[in-house]
């Protein structure tokens, strides 16, 4: 059974496609209702499909250690047209995120060796499809930076908050035993 594209047809990982480019990914595609709270793929795991939300909210995170104890940390959301799991079109092949579902939706899937297979016999599609990608990539660079280099502000301000306490502390018990020792 062919999958209707129409609702995510406008979707970023699909612009500049051709009507026919469609009707071919539709021949690959299944679609995937989801429950709130339900894990779609793990970090880690072999990336076997690429995804984009039809409808209802999903999010993408990573685990983090804080202290002992490991907490999935939010790092981009997604809705309706917006496509995840495109690691299944980059090597190593394997997720770097984790998904969840966070608020009831259906996904459209195109699993990741029969989405391979389309690319290598479609040129044009490959070629569209491959700069598509390379926008998606070249955001989630720059906001994993953005993310990165607001923390390593955050880290030099409390660092510096930490050297400045530290220092005026010092300053007080060296002029408070100076103080001691002339009136004594």
């Amino acid at each position: 059974m062919m999958i209707d594209l129409s609702a995510i047809q406008n979707s970023a990982i699909f612009h500049g496609l051709e009507p026919s480019d469609l009707d071919r990914l539709a021949e690959i595609a299944g679609g995937r209702s989801c429950k709130a709270g339900e894990r779609l793929f793990k970090r880690g795991e072999a990336a076997d499909a690429l995804y984009i939300a039809q409808s209802g909210r999903f999010t993408l995170t990573l685990s983090v250690r804080q202290f002992d104890v490991r907490e999935e940390f939010a790092v981009e959301e997604k809705a309706a047209s917006d496509a995840f799991g495109w690691s299944c079109l980059v090597e190593p092949r394997s997720y770097i995120y984790s998904a969840y579902c966070v608020a009831d939706g259906v996904v459209v899937c195109f699993p990741g060796e029969d989405l391979q297979r389309l690319l290598a016999t479609n040129d044009h599609l490959g070629h569209q499809l491959a700069h598509n990608l390379n926008v998606l990539i070249g955001a989630r660079v720059r906001s994993v930076q953005d993310l990165w280099v607001n923390e390593l502000e955050q880290s030099h301000a409390r660092v510096a908050s930490w050297t400045h306490t530290e220092m005026t502390s010092r300053l007080y018990h060296v002029t408070r035993n100076r103080s001691e020792v002339g009136s004594g």
